[in-house]
């Protein structure tokens, strides 16, 4: 009797951990659970509503922040990277302004924050090189070629570096440097 409530015990936890966390992962995944506590993200969301990503086409279709800056090979990685994100952004907060940190200079990091697999989640036939577009066709078979190649790896964003944000670069650096007027006047 007393492995009985014990195993059915396990299995609740188990049940609440995996639904409840389930649960808890998807809804912390889109831009407006994350500027709930970072306003310094607000251009970072303000530039993706205005990309093709944030909704800003015909169908007004939209990829969630997870899309894109959580890698999607397997669940356990992606719920790894999730908390580790988590974990790594709130310490960053409690002893640090976000709003002194270079997010100009940390662009040139983009290959650390945006995932391959997040990409070709979406895009899936996008190896298939079958564009019209021989240019990207030729610099799609490249990818293909050195995507797994450690010495001269590419990835997505080597190429697409302001895929997801549009204009981010220059609404950043205007954070540091305000226009000074509308130069037409």
């Amino acid at each position: 009797m007393k492995k009985t409530f014990i195993t059915l015990g396990l299995l609740a936890f188990a049940f609440v951990v995996f639904f409840g966390g389930n649960a808890l992962v998807h809804s912390t995944s889109d831009d407006k659970f994350c500027t709930v506590c970072h306003e310094w993200m607000d251009p970072m969301v303000a530039t993706y509503q205005k990309s093709v990503h944030g909704g800003a086409n015909a169908h007004g279709t939209k990829a969630k922040c997870v899309d894109c800056h959580l890698p999607h090979d397997s669940y356990i990685g992606y719920v790894f990277q999730k908390a580790a994100n988590g974990i790594s952004e709130v310490s960053y907060m409690l002893f640090n302004d976000a709003k002194d940190y270079d997010w100009q200079a940390n662009r040139k990091n983009r290959e650390k924050f945006v995932y391959d697999s997040g990409c070709i989640s979406c895009h899936q036939t996008i190896l298939d090189i079958n564009s019209t577009n021989q240019g990207m066709n030729d610099m799609h078979k490249i990818y293909a070629k050195l995507k797994d190649d450690k010495a001269n790896k590419v990835s997505c964003v080597t190429c697409h570096k302001t895929v997801g944000h549009k204009d981010l670069g220059k609404t950043l650096y205007e954070i540091k440097h305000p226009p000074v007027g509308n130069w037409g006047e």
